[in-house]
């Protein structure tokens, strides 16, 4: 073979290899759908492919893969193998996720303090360590950062801390910090869109200033709460635990928790009262409002937790319903029926809804209470289309109960009613 026809040769072998010869940016993306194991392991393809991994902006570490490629996972196998990547990685890191289970982890501090020079936007510790990690002050130095997910942190703001300019989305999971640092955490994310307090159980109020907030998620423990979010349309609210002990909530004149949690919200689309939330909002002298203009004017979509044998939730349910004037979706969660707390078995319950079509009651029992409540629907929506009624107890007659509801009042003709 003469010399033209060995460079042709290299010419078309070349031309076939086409992922090879793309540019350099599209590779690193192409790698960065690869287990990091995985991308490190092309740089052995050929020379076009020694240092592509290296410049991977999408970095996920995962400690269960450390099992799949049959490889001890001890603390120094991870450790080594991030601080290799560290060591050698060059360019940017937009993305770094870290799943792990050690609760002994040094080395973590010094990976932060290297993603505060990576200009990091995406930022996941999913830790599950029985202590929490103390997060490391570098943290905060992290001015790019738009999204960030803590699990099982300590997290301490310092003194200078001025806040993250571009963060859009918030979620810390079983993160120890009080709600007075989540409300100057939060203050100073002008641009924050989606906030998610899961596990929160400090027992301290919680109070939320964030001008561009949508999405809102809490579930924990909380003595009050009070939400200044204008821009708001989706939130759900879950309380763990009875609030007993009467209302707690900061001094300077009166207002019920229910106007203090939600007179803020004036775009709430979308609404979720779960567990004892709804008993927390009855506390205090809701009855003295009921004057005021609808405080849920655009709600459409509402999910319900109550104890249809509590006076005072009773009172709570129909004061929301009454402001909320274009409710169109309504899932009940039916809880404790079957016993009065205060020896009563019947409540006053007024519902008026002239736009519901859809409802969903769910954990029904054949008790006066719950068909009370389920008539009453009926009674008052006149354009509903639906109602599902579903329970945990198969021991009665579902389809006599349908054929109850079906020959009870009701103001719309076009109702479907089922039980499942």
């Amino acid at each position: 073979m003469d010399g033209s026809q060995q460079k042709q040769g290299k010419v078309d072998e070349e031309a076939k290899d086409i992922i090879s010869n793309l540019d350099e940016t599209i590779k690193a993306k192409i790698l960065s759908y690869l287990p990091i194991k995985e991308a490190i392991k092309t740089n052995v393809l050929s020379s076009k492919w020694r240092y592509t991994w290296t410049t991977i902006s999408d970095l996920d570490i995962r400690e269960d893969y450390f099992h799949y490629i049959k490889l001890p996972a001890n603390r120094s196998t991870l450790e080594k193998f991030v601080d290799n990547l560290f060591l050698l990685h060059n360019g940017p890191i937009r993305n770094f996720k870290l799943s792990t289970k050690r609760n002994k982890f040094v080395a973590l501090d010094r990976w932060i303090v290297n993603l505060s020079r990576k200009e990091i936007s995406e930022l996941t510790l999913d830790l599950t360590p029985k202590t929490k990690y103390k997060l490391h002050s570098s943290f905060f130095s992290c001015k790019n950062l738009m999204s960030v997910y803590l699990c099982n942190c300590l997290i301490k703001l310092p003194q200078d801390y001025e806040g993250f300019k571009v963060l859009s989305v918030l979620k810390l999971e079983n993160c120890s910090l009080t709600g007075a640092e989540i409300e100057r955490l939060v203050r100073n994310c002008a641009l924050l869109k989606d906030l998610s307090l899961r596990k929160f159980r400090e027992r301290s109020g919680l109070r939320i200033v964030a001008p561009s907030l949508e999405r809102l998620s809490i579930d924990g423990n909380f003595t009050y709460l009070q939400l200044s979010t204008p821009r708001l349309v989706r939130a759900c609210v879950d309380l763990e635990k009875n609030p007993s002990g009467g209302s707690s909530v900061p001094k300077g004149g009166y207002m019920s928790n229910f106007s203090r949690a939600f007179r803020g919200v004036p775009e709430i689309k979308m609404l979720g009262i779960r567990r004892y939330f709804l008993q927390y909002l009855a506390q205090g002298n809701i009855s003295e409002e009921n004057t005021l203009p609808p405080i849920f004017s655009h709600l459409k979509v509402l999910t319900l937790d109550i104890d249809l044998s509590n006076p005072k939730e009773i009172m709570a349910a129909s004061f929301l319903f009454h402001n909320a004037p274009t409710l169109e979706e309504l899932d009940v969660i039916i809880s404790n029926s079957s016993e009065g707390m205060d020896g009563s078995t019947s409540a006053s319950f007024t519902f008026c809804s002239q736009h519901l079509k859809k409802v969903c009651v769910e954990d029904f029992k054949p008790n006066e209470l719950d068909v009370a409540f389920v008539k009453s629907i009926l009674l008052s929506s006149p354009l509903l289309q639906t109602l599902t009624i579903s329970s945990h107890n198969p021991d009665y007659n579902k389809q006599a109960i349908v054929d109850l509801l079906y020959k009870s009042p009701r103001a719309s003709n076009v109702v479907n009613i089922s039980h499942l």
